[in-house]
């Protein structure tokens, strides 16, 4: 659980960075539960949250020590600005590319953002 001024910190960097950054959309497919009455499995729902957050290339340096392909690029999330914790493959729309969420890169100690290590795909809304 977070402190008080773990909170305070969340609220105050999503206060100072509102409006700032680029628009994005999370997209989050969630698997149907049970069958219908002919026995077929229910079909799944797709739940979208918008956020405000950037979208970077890993240094090469980086890169050649982490082990990260050449493809993938860093997401990073103000915690504040999205209603929702992203979690390993969501979608998220950002700069006009839809990416993978392939892995939690990080979330700081105060819980104001996230970073998310994702590579691109194509639009799955098509």
């Amino acid at each position: 659980m977070a402190s008080q001024l773990e909170k305070q910190l969340a609220k105050t960097v999503a206060k100072a960075f509102k409006g700032k950054l680029l628009k994005g959309t999370l997209r989050r497919e969630v698997l149907g539960t049970g069958n219908d009455a002919y026995g077929d499995p229910n079909p799944g729902t797709v739940q979208t949250y918008p956020f405000e957050g950037i979208r970077e290339d890993y240094s090469a340096t980086f890169r050649a020590q982490a082990g990260i392909p050449s493809t993938d690029v860093r997401v990073l999330i103000i915690a504040g600005l999205i209603n929702t914790v992203p979690k390993q493959d969501d979608q998220v729309l950002i700069r006009s590319a839809w990416h993978k969420v392939r892995a939690i890169e990080s979330i700081d100690p105060a819980n104001a953002t996230y970073a998310l290590q994702c590579f691109e795909i194509r639009d799955p809304t098509l």
